[in-house]
């Protein structure tokens, strides 16, 4: 029970590290916590929404900074762990470069496997994520 109480504890501790590396704008960091085998999915009909690879994040990390050229924060408001998985509340807030401001409410489920992001579900509300994103 001890070992698997620990692994729920570690998973929570890269899930809060990826979420703070966001934050801070390390997003190389970011990439470097997916699998290489990751599987991304973003909910809605936007452009970016479906099933994508661990390329999705990589685009984040070459786009991200100029999106968001005073930063954007991502954080956890509550964290539930199970087996392999994390799930997330988390809120956002940034200036995007068109002046809008992004502050939308998230929720993540994560699969963590030795220490990598094997899976990330993101839900949020697409309608505020899509009129930032692409004016719709």
């Amino acid at each position: 029970m001890e070992n698997s109480q620990k692994q729920l504890e570690e998973n929570k501790a890269i899930v809060n590290a990826v979420f703070k590396a966001i934050t801070d704008g390390n997003w190389s960091y970011v990439t470097e916590t997916f699998a290489d085998d990751a599987k991304v999915w973003v909910a809605g009909d936007m452009p970016i929404s479906g099933n994508h690879t661990k390329d999705f994040v990589r685009g984040l990390e070459a786009g991200n900074p100029a999106m968001f050229p005073n930063g954007m924060s991502l954080t956890p408001k509550a964290m539930t762990a199970e087996g392999d998985r994390v799930a997330v509340e988390a809120e956002t807030y940034g200036e995007h470069f068109s002046g809008k401001t992004y502050n939308n409410f998230f929720h993540f489920l994560l699969v963590i496997r030795d220490g990598k992001i094997q899976e990330w579900k993101e839900y949020m509300d697409t309608k505020h994520a899509s009129y930032t994103f692409f004016g719709e």
